[in-house]
């Protein structure tokens, strides 16, 4: 089982010239390289591994050792090792490691031990403090009122029946745009109510929701009613719901009919106007194609 603790790895490693030319020529030895680290760092062997580990407990091929040995992130110990580059310069060695865990584990005994004594050395309740609370208990029912309304908080709205109330909204409501049974809603609902008591004023809440939640159902196309949840968190109980008038249908203009010959006539001026030319057209405008010509 690996052990708390951790080794280091600088910001800068995926900028290192190593790492990068490891990029291109065995990607892989750059994942074995980190694991050969936490290796080293969980069994504090000052950045040593042994040739059967990289091998059969870390699984690194002898191409990826190989790569690393070449651009010199590793380095062969001369008996079937090898040694991480630089490790102790950026990883604490194994006698720090355990001169700290020694130093911790005697401030904590000593942290327990303070503890222990001062549990020892708890003071007393002062006289006066028995004396308070004395008097405390011997105040009369009416006394224990005063000081409750002098230290009371300001009242919250109450809270009505939330189940009963959404039962009743959902009657209101078109089925698909009803979601005021799920938990999010419900809590929306509830979050929600000091300001829909608010907004009733002196009325009853309750009755006020159900009034305008039924005007705005009422008021609204089905398909652009929104949501009850979106109903209650845009707030738009505050809003005043009318039920739009239908409108008054105008008279419509009846044109009147033309006859068949006039008909007839206008069809055939439009076909030979599209043969005029300019000139004949100028002539018709003022007067007609027998029209003096100037």
């Amino acid at each position: 089982m690996a052990r708390k603790g951790y080794i280091q790895l600088v910001n800068g490693f995926y900028m290192n010239r190593k790492v990068r030319k490891l990029r291109h020529t065995c990607p892989s030895a750059i994942g074995a390289f980190t694991m050969m680290l936490t290796f080293c760092g969980d069994n504090l062997s000052d950045g040593h591994i042994n040739e059967d580990d990289a091998l059969y407990v870390l699984d690194i091929t002898d191409s990826e050792l190989e790569a690393l040995c070449n651009v010199g992130m590793i380095e062969p110990d001369g008996n079937n090792g090898y040694y991480i580059h630089d490790y102790l310069m950026h990883n604490r060695s194994r006698e720090q490691v355990q001169k700290k865990r020694e130093s911790n584990a005697e401030n904590y005994q000593k942290n327990k031990n303070e503890v222990k004594t001062s549990d020892s050395d708890a003071i007393q309740p002062s006289e006066s403090h028995l004396n308070r609370d004395k008097h405390q208990n011997t105040r009369t029912p009416e006394h224990q009122n005063e000081l409750s309304k002098d230290n009371s908080t300001p009242p919250t709205p109450s809270k009505p029946d939330f189940a009963g109330l959404l039962d009743s909204l959902e009657r209101l409501y078109p089925t698909n745009r009803f979601d005021g049974k799920t938990s999010q809603a419900r809590m929306q609902l509830e979050i929600e109510w000091p300001k829909i008591v608010k907004a009733a004023g002196e009325a009853d809440p309750r009755e006020f929701l159900e009034a305008k939640t039924r005007a705005y159902v009422g008021a609204t196309e089905e398909r652009f009613v929104k949501t009850f949840s979106r109903f209650i968190g845009g707030e738009l109980y505050a809003r005043s719901w009318e039920k739009p008038k239908p409108e008054t249908p105008r008279a419509r203009q009846v044109q009147p009919v033309k006859s068949r010959s006039q008909q007839n006539l206008e069809a055939n001026m439009a076909k030979t106007w599209q043969y005029m030319t300019e000139e004949e057209r100028a002539r018709y405008s003022q007067g007609g194609l027998n029209a003096q010509q100037g």
